[in-house]
């Protein structure tokens, strides 16, 4: 049964990555089923600087060409926070998926429910009234297995790049053929996630936001709650001593997010 389009606010959930950008783009050129009436992007105040570039640049780009908005939300700066946690400054920290050094394994995390998922609904009840709401998610075909039905009866997950067996090579090709910048993958510069290859090109092309991962790892170590030490590299070895380019490719960047939201 067709979803009746009067019922929806459509929103875009906007990552300032490959797919979430190319998906942006090519709706307000009116290449899928419904029309959004605005993006979101949740900023956890820890990206890259490029990506903070990048989220400017799509945000006038977007409203200088088709007149349309990229509303910004945030909880906060999800470093700091955790680093607060840690030196006392707060009773309750936020969450991420440190590799426990006794068990290789991540810990519980909260950091996508907390940090992406809170601010956008809490924004979206705001300004909803009594309608629903329809998020589009930029999971593209490649990375089917990341989506997920919300857990909340007010929203509807649309997945206009699965639905149309877009995948991430040709978005790739869709930016150079189109002659726009194409993004980096864009993720929380903490995330423990991250591929062997994120880390090698973050420390060869990023030194700067490289040293700050590093920095934060070093001061992990001791979580208030664990017997065990934590690591922000999945090896649990100090980011700083790792050799990234001898390492496999074993794990795609952030496929494991559970969430389904991050690095789009």
């Amino acid at each position: 049964m067709e979803t009746d389009k009067s019922e929806y606010i459509n929103v875009i959930s906007y990552g300032a990555g490959k797919q979430s950008t190319y998906m942006l783009l090519n709706a307000l050129e009116g290449k899928y089923k419904y029309k959004p009436d605005f993006a979101i992007y949740s900023d956890l105040q820890c990206e890259t600087k490029a990506t903070e570039m990048y989220v400017d640049y799509i945000k006038a780009y977007v409203k200088q060409k088709y007149d349309f908005d990229i509303i910004t939300v945030s909880e906060g700066n999800l470093m700091t926070d955790v680093l607060d946690y840690i030196e006392g400054k707060t009773k309750r920290g936020a969450s991420i998926p440190l590799f426990s050094g006794d068990t290789g394994a991540p810990i519980n995390r909260q950091c996508t429910s907390d940090y992406k998922i809170k601010p956008i609904r809490q924004y979206l009840q705001k300004i909803r009234g009594k309608k629903k709401v329809m998020q589009w998610i930029g999971i593209s075909a490649d990375e089917a297995e990341r989506m997920k039905t919300p857990n909340v009866k007010y929203i509807e997950h649309y997945y206009p790049l699965v639905e149309n067996r877009i995948s991430i090579d040709r978005i790739k090709k869709w930016f150079e053929d189109n002659n726009i910048p194409e993004p980096m993958k864009s993720s929380c510069l903490i995330c423990p996630f991250h591929s062997f290859q994120y880390w090698q090109n973050l420390k060869k092309n990023f030194p700067i936001e490289f040293k700050i991962a590093c920095d934060f790892d070093e001061k992990i170590r001791q979580l208030p709650t664990m017997k065990s030490k934590t690591y922000l590299y999945r090896k649990c070895i100090p980011l700083r001593e790792a050799d990234f380019s001898m390492q496999p490719s074993l794990f795609p960047e952030l496929i494991e997010e559970c969430e389904g939201l991050c690095g789009l």
